[in-house]
């Protein structure tokens, strides 16, 4: 049965702004990647220079400070992402950074999203031993063809499953989440896909392509133009973008965005090798984002103006946006 990791009983967050400390926060550990899907922007050369966004690894003292600035909030976060643009497994401290949150106890629960290429039956080891509570494995094609074709490498998909297969033999208390991205699949692929893996996962879900920020910039959805969220619920048209009032993501420099969306880091707010978490948190640069938003002009934004995945978000604010924005002026004293 295909399931979606989406929370059914979320909280209203419109009754919750000002939140004290994220939600969720998600951290960049490397955003160079080992495939060049074509619906990534990650795999756009020409794009990124556009853009100028910097490629490179994590450091592991700025991730420990990164920990250690979420131990200064008086609560845990509800959900610690190891991941952003990149394939986390190619930073090889990643083992070491998992450990180092988990001993911390600094989350509820800490998951990691990986294209599943690099999963070996040590690294499998590894990353169970370390205690994640999640992984999510990306499938991009269901054949060696498959994967030359969508990614642009040349991905042994016999071996792919067989280094699943072992993590899920030996996952303890790790829940696996596997995933089908649904660009125009045939129903043969659909179909191979369920076979192959709801025996060897958790979960499993396929689902529809969401987009990027900075949407005008090409067409991430390869002319597919999708009218539901990546577990098949409708859009709902939204112009406050919920998330800088509950998440933040860090790229691999230290620099702070607002979501997982912003490959091109247009939404910074922040420079965790210079500030705290708090401080970002607490922030003018937040607080304006934010207010920007409330008073609905994302569109003076380059990465939120034609962002898809505004969409897809299941929070809709839109309706309390004067008087959340009277609530944070308040609490922030602007």
């Amino acid at each position: 049965m295909l399931k979606s990791l989406r929370e059914k009983d979320r909280k209203n967050l419109s009754e919750l702004i000002p939140l004290e400390m994220p939600f969720t926060l998600l951290v960049e550990p490397t955003n160079l990647c080992t495939l060049a899907c074509k619906f990534c922007p990650t795999s756009d050369v020409d794009l990124l220079k556009k853009f100028n966004r910097q490629q490179g690894m994590m450091d592991y003292e700025l991730f420990k400070k990164i920990i250690d600035d979420i131990k200064t909030f008086n609560s845990k976060l509800k959900k610690l992402y190891l991941y952003k643009d990149g394939e986390p497994l190619l930073n090889p401290k990643l083992i070491d950074m998992i450990q180092y949150a988990k001993d911390m106890d600094v989350a509820e629960d800490i998951r990691l999203t990986t294209n599943g290429t690099l999963l070996t039956p040590e690294m499998n080891r590894k990353l169970v031993q370390a205690g994640l509570n999640l992984i999510q494995i990306s499938i991009n094609a269901v054949s060696d063809e498959g994967y030359n074709k969508i990614c642009n490498r040349k991905v042994s998909y016999k071996k792919l499953v067989e280094n699943i297969t072992d993590l899920y033999n030996n996952r303890g208390c790790c829940q696996m989440h596997i995933k089908f991205l649904d660009c125009n699949r045939s129903v043969e692929e659909r179909e191979k896909f369920v076979k192959d893996f709801q025996k060897i996962s958790t979960s499993i879900n396929i689902e529809t392509l969401h987009g990027w920020s900075a949407s005008d910039a090409k067409d991430f959805t390869l002319n597919i133009e999708p009218d539901t969220t990546p577990d098949g619920v409708a859009f709902i048209p939204k112009e406050v973008c919920p998330f800088p009032f509950f998440s933040l993501a860090i790229n691999f420099n230290g620099t702070v965005s607002i979501c997982c969306v912003d490959w091109s880091h247009g939404t910074v707010v922040g420079d965790l090798r210079k500030q705290s978490l708090r401080e970002i948190w607490e922030g003018k640069a937040l607080y304006d984002f934010r207010v920007m938003h409330l008073k609905k002009q994302r569109h003076y934004n380059r990465a939120c103006k034609d962002c898809c995945y505004i969409t897809t978000a299941s929070d809709c604010i839109d309706d309390d946006a004067v008087v959340i924005l009277e609530r944070l002026a308040k609490k922030y004293g602007k």
